[in-house]
Parts: structure tokens; sequence; C-alpha cells
């Protein structure tokens, strides 16, 4: 009985750090409007995007921390620790991510990093990317834990991209809503699946995983 109460917690933690994503939501309707004065999200100054970039960095940081500590005692699951993926795993993994890279240059007519430079300017480019770091680690643990339990449920059946298919279904299925188009949603359903799969091609290495994930979903 406990075994398996133990296979669902990989399931709640990855849930946990879907959770986490969704503090900003909080964030914005339920402190920032005391913060500010009851202005809208999308009329905020530069100033009052900082430091609602800032909030959220916290409040990121500190569920990813608490997840990965957690889960290492709690579960018996280290998340960070991981072997070196092979060199096939690697080549793979980065041409997936220059795919993605490929597909949002092209939604965004240029290289995504580019155009957020362009429209915001550097003081205000600079904390939004750090604010992405903090949003890829929690994707990334999505991943990671979300891969454990399909494959603790299915005995160990390790070929599907089982993190993927949940980051898919949480993360990417949000965004039809939280940016209001169906096109937006399904691209980043799509993007969930391939760092799923790049998840499973690096050996499930946590470091490697964050940093081509990073670069697909930033650049």
């Amino acid at each position: 009985m406990k075994e398996k109460k133990v296979i669902w917690d990989y399931l709640w933690y990855a849930l946990y750090a879907f959770a986490g994503l969704g503090i900003e939501l909080l964030l914005i309707v339920l402190l920032e409007p005391i913060l500010f004065g009851g202005v809208s999200s999308s009329d905020y100054t530069s100033l009052q995007r900082i430091i609602h970039w800032i909030l959220t960095i916290i409040c990121w940081g500190v569920i990813s921390f608490s997840l990965i500590k957690c889960s290492k005692k709690k579960l018996d699951f280290d998340v960070i620790l991981a072997e070196k993926p092979t060199r096939n795993g690697i080549i793979i993994s980065i041409l997936l991510t220059i795919a993605c890279i490929v597909i949002n240059a092209f939604d965004w007519g240029v290289l995504k990093v580019v155009a957020e430079f362009q429209s915001k300017g550097l003081l205000l480019f600079l904390f939004q990317y750090v604010y992405y770091l903090f949003e890829v680690v929690l994707v990334v643990l999505i991943l990671a834990f979300g891969q454990k339990f399909g494959e603790v449920l299915t005995g160990k059946i390790r070929l599907i991209p089982w993190g993927g298919i949940i980051l898919c279904i949480t993360w990417g299925a949000i965004h039809i809503l939280s940016q209001g188009s169906l096109h937006v949603g399904i691209v980043v359903m799509t993007f969930s699946l391939i760092y799923g799969v790049i998840y499973l091609l690096l050996d499930r290495n946590f470091k490697y995983s964050y940093i081509l994930i990073a670069l697909a979903f930033m650049v």
C-alpha cells in the first residue's frame, strides 16, 4: 500500500511543480492589485513589470528548491543526480533543440530572443530572461517527476516520454487559456512533447536537459 502511494506521489510532485507555475497568476490576482493600486497587468509600468518578475522568481525559486529537497528526502528520488548521457543522445537532442528554435523563429518572424530584446530594451529583457530561467526549472521538474511516475506505474516502460505527456496536458494546454490562442497552445503542447523526448534522450539528466530545454524555449 505504501509503495502504491509513493508511485502516485511522483505524479503529485509533477502537479506541485505545475501549480508552482500558477503562483504567478495568484500574484497578479491577489497581491499585485494591492501593491500597484488595482492597475491591470496589461497596463503595468516597466518598474511594476520588473517587480512582478522578481516576486515570481522568488516564488518559483523557493518552490523548486523545496520540491527537489523534499523528493530526495521523502521519495528517495534525487532529481539532479544522473549519469552523463550518451553522445548520440546529446547529438539528437541538440538537433531537436535547433528544430524548436527554428519553429519559434518562424512564429515570431525572427529569433525569439531578438524579438524580446527589440520589444523590451535591455533592462526589461534581462529581468524577463532571468524569469524564463526559473520557469524552465519548474518545466524540467514536471518532466522529471512525470517521467518517474509513468515508468514506475507501468513497470519501467522507459521508451515513452511520460514526462512530456504530463507537461503537454498541464503547462502546454494551459497556454490555450493564458494566451487566448489555440495556435500558441498547440505549439507549446508540441514543444512539451519534444522536451519530454529530449529528457529521455539525455538519460534523464536534469542539468543537460535544463540547458537544452532553456535554449529551445528562450532562443
